[in-house]
């Protein structure tokens, strides 16, 4: 492989003539020879093979040794896409022929057309076909403790650029290869760190402390829709603006004692939305890599088992909704980089043990497991992928934009035919913010010019408008719909759990009006430009007071930069009414003797506010905003609550410190803080954390007797503390609430047979569900809601009041219920069993504790961003004091 050539010339003009032809004479019969640059493979690189026992590579030397490639081959080029959360490059590798490697902005333009079949021309899709690459994208290590498809990525890359056999000849003529060598650098310095630093201890190879994301740990591959995260906004424009591949491949591992790799097919359910056509030619792709890893004797290969065709929010199964093929590997894990022995006894396959099935044709035959045997399988089925596609190429560039055509023909030709987000919204920033997800999706969203009539009802001009006769119509009608999720056959609920979770339908999450268009309708339309959210805006002419709305969740941004530049500013505890505006209780009011109308623009800006002026709050009283200090417990386990909770707090502006165990023992709490969160968690997680022995001797523990002591104190001396999901029976335990959680927490098999079911406790399958709550909305810990509001359950606990004897009780005051389930069926998306057991039972409570207070939220208030309908459960406390 030749790049970098190295010649010596005399300037012409210091040349005498005689010379000058004496030179070009040597030139023809000893031409020089362009000097070959070598390029160095990863072995040599690092100075071990990759999948080496005990042997990672940091990012930095992987990131270091994907810019060697690119200094010394015409066959790749690393783009940065962007920083991480953490500061670090994400890369691209872009890998193809060095004839194609000048033609890319060509081929990224072909694929563009091709994916949206409705601006070609007639006979271009046949020529554009023959004359485009197929572009495929594979995605290593977003998991970081799934460490060896990074490591991977580099053996695969030196494959493609040194190797010129004619099937790797094949490969980059046909096919341009997107590499991310990992979806989460930050993540593989964190596991590489704290691999080294535990390698030869007791503790070798166990889990961190911390998040290997900073904010959202193992849900980093929950994010493909929403979008939060810099790393997920970086690749999904990739992925759906830019370049759109036909295949994501995304490379993952599992736990150790199961097979050791799995491919699609995926097993049931399958979501409706799925192209059954897109299906079946996934499924020949993965069959043709099964049969690959056959051939090269792997064995221990499980299909149609463990993984679902249901959920939405993983990079194996975003792409499934964009007309892409979304598949996912996954392999079985070593303890990160070191090898473990296994026994055919302990492998469970499919529910059954390791014998053959018809998920699982070869056993593996049990011994040692390696880093190196997972590169082996994940370079085999990588190879095989590109192997397979440009050989075929044109069928499937042909199909990736068959896929888009059926998707335009069935929105159509079949309802729903659009979906109507109006302009009149509680929490207009919060509709545009969907309407953002939607955008950075690559779906479009119009404006109505004019007014129009959908169903037999009107809706005026400016009324956004998400036709489905559009290439991601699948996208959209799974973001947006209400789900039933079809329970398996022969499945019983007390064992069985969907992947991840039944329902995440995004209107009901965010609290955001959408309208479900069944009948065809027609209307003036234009395409909307990426939405942003606009600043805040005056309406009317009182001269005494500015008043914003609590209902928008922005009003608390605006909150919290009022309290940080220390202007003085209060909250309405009943509605008001203004002209024709109508303020609910908790309204931010600021005096216009205190704050100026630029002041309060700039404060503002961004937001979308609509901000009153008024010259009366009548019949409102004024309460006085006060500043907070506010703690979030971060214990030793990495919990991905307590990190999304950082994340929103982050977003909306709040001040907070993240404390530990040891501070939390330490007492005095109330000295520092006025309210500490407790994120989602088991009450023995809280008191005793990570066991001695399984983790370095810092990290081990909870808080113990102590924390639970320093707890009461700053709650009875005036604290505020918030128990979110979980942590409510820690709260209800260790404070002697007279509260009791009905439902049975979620188990595994072996520990319902251990221990069956308390007869006090009920089984509810909500297994991520969507449901209604009434609000009791003029309490301050509910201001802003409406009179029902739409909550994420997972085994959420449900409570009641109970008489308890306990010498505490005299510390405990009035309780309040601040949202409870509705008499009827609750479930608006996902599924439920025993919801009955639900009727008028309470979702959270407000429990008065000597001069504090507890609030118990029994349900996930945050999931995973996504929950901005829920956010003020968790805002509201802080703020309205």
């Amino acid at each position: 492989m030749i790049r970098k050539t190295s010649s010596f010339k005399f300037p012409k003009n210091l040349m005498p003539p005689n010379i000058y032809l004496l030179f070009l004479c040597f030139l023809l019969i000893f031409p020089l020879q362009a000097v070959s640059v070598e390029i160095p493979s990863p072995e040599k690189y690092l100075g071990h093979r990759v999948g080496e026992d005990f042997k990672l590579a940091n990012w930095k030397q992987i990131s270091e040794y994907f810019r060697l490639l690119d200094e010394a081959s015409d066959r790749i080029k690393v783009v940065e896409l962007g920083q991480t959360t953490l500061g670090r490059p994400l890369i691209m590798a872009i890998i193809t022929s060095e004839e194609n490697m000048p033609e890319l902005e060509k081929y990224r333009k072909i694929q563009a057309r091709l994916h949206d079949p409705r601006v070609l021309q007639p006979g271009e899709k046949e020529r554009l076909i023959k004359e485009g690459k197929a572009i495929v994208y594979i995605s290593c290590s977003i998991h970081s403790t799934e460490i060896a498809a990074s490591q991977m990525s580099m053996e695969l890359a030196y494959k493609l650029v040194s190797e010129n056999t004619p099937e790797i000849k094949k490969i980059l003529s046909e096919v341009i290869l997107l590499l991310i060598p990992s979806a989460n650098p930050d993540g593989i310095d964190l596991v590489t760190d704290w691999y080294y630093r535990t390698l030869g201890t007791p503790y070798e190879g166990s889990s961190m402390p911390w998040l290997y994301h900073y904010y959202t740990g193992h849900d980093n591959n929950r994010d493909w829709f929403m979008l939060t995260q810099k790393e997920t906004q970086l690749m999904a424009r990739v992925l759906y603006q830019e370049w759109f591949p036909l295949l994501v491949y995304d490379v993952h591992q599992m736990g150790s004692t199961g097979p050791r790799f799995f491919l699609p097919p995926y097993q049931d359910p399958i979501n409706p939305n799925l192209d059954p056509l897109l299906l079946r030619e996934l499924y020949q792709l993965a069959g043709e890599a099964v049969l690959s890893l056959t051939k090269e004797g792997k064995t221990g290969v499980a299909t149609n088992t463990i993984f679902d065709g249901w959920y939405n929010t993983a990079n194996r199964a975003a792409p499934l909704r964009h007309n892409a093929l979304g598949i996912l590997s996954e392999a079985a894990s070593a303890n990160i980089a070191s090898p473990i022995f296994i026994r055919p006894s302990e492998i469970r396959v499919s529910g059954a043990g390791n014998e053959i099935q018809s998920t699982y044709l070869e056993p593996w035959p049990g011994g040692w497991w390696r880093l190196r045997d997972i590169v082996d399988y994940e370079l085999i089925v990588a190879t095989s992928f590109l192997k397979t596609i440009a050989s075929h190429k044109e069928k499937y560039l042909g199909n990736f934009c068959l896929f888009a055509e059926r998707q335009i023909q069935r929105g159509l030709n079949e309802p729903p035919y659009a979906y109507l987000i109006p302009e009149n919204q509680k929490d207009l920033p919060t509709a545009l913010k969907l309407i953002e997800v939607i955008q950075k999706n690559g779906a479009e969203v119009y404006r109505a010019e004019k007014s129009f009539k959908a169903d037999g009802l009107e809706y005026p001009a400016g009324t956004y408008v998400i036709p489905l006769a559009q290439p991601y119509r699948a996208f959209i009608k799974d973001l947006l719909e209400s789900k039933a999720y079809p329970l398996p056959p022969g499945r019983d609920p007390a064992q069985y759990l969907p992947y991840d979770e039944a329902s995440w339908t995004l209107p009901f999450q965010m609290g955001v009006k959408v309208v479900e268009v069944n009948n065809k309708f027609e209307t003036a339309l234009k395409l909307l430009p990426p939405v942003k959210i606009p600043d805040s805006h005056l309406q009317g002419s009182g001269r005494k007071y500015f008043i914003v709305d609590s209902s928008p969740n922005n009003t608390v941004v605006l909150a919290n930069r009022l309290l940080k530049k220390k202007i003085p500013a209060g909250f309405t505890d009943k509605k008001v009414k203004a002209g024709n505006r109508n303020f609910q209780a908790g309204s931010l009011v600021v005096e216009q003797s205190k704050l100026s109308l630029n002041q309060l623009k700039t404060l503002s800006s961004g937001l979308g506010l609509s901000i009153g002026a008024v010259d009366s709050i009548e019949p409102a009283r004024l309460k006085p905003l006060a500043p907070y200090r506010l703690a979030v417990y971060q214990p030793w386990t990495a919990s991905m609550d307590e990190g999304w909770i950082r994340w929103v707090l982050e977003q909306f502006e709040f001040d907070f410190k993240v404390i530990h165990n040891d501070e939390i023992k330490a007492g005095e709490l109330e000295k520092d803080y006025t309210h500490i969160i407790l994120p989602n968690l088991s009450s023995r997680v809280i008191l005793e954390g990570r066991r001695k022995g399984e983790v370095l001797p810092e990290y081990a523990g909870g808080i113990g007797a102590e924390g639970v002591a320093a707890l009461n104190a700053f709650v009875r001396k005036g604290g505020i503390l918030l128990a979110v999901e979980n942590s409510a029976d820690f709260a209800i335990d260790y404070f002697g609430l007279p509260v009791k959680n009905i439902i049975e927490p979620r188990r595994s098999r072996a520990e319902s047979a251990a221990a069956p079911t308390s007869s006090d406790r009920v089984r509810v399958y909500s297994p991520g569900s969507i449901l209604r709550v009434m609000v009791d909305n003029s309490r301050s810990e509910t201001y802003g809601f409406e009179e029902e509001a739409a909550i994420f359950s997972y085994f959420s606990p449900v409570f009641e009041t109970a008489k308890q004897e306990d010498s505490r009780l005299s510390l405990v005051g009035r309780i309040s219920v601040l949202a409870w389930y509705p008499p009827s069926d609750p479930l608006l998306s996902g599924i439920l069993i025993n919801g009955d057991k639900l009727k008028q039972k309470a979702a959270a409570l407000s429990c008065e504790f000597g001069q504090g207070k507890i609030v118990l939220l029994g349900f996930d208030v945050i999931h995973r961003a996504q929950a901005h309908g829920s956010f003020k459960f968790l805002f509201n406390p802080i703020i309205y004091r």
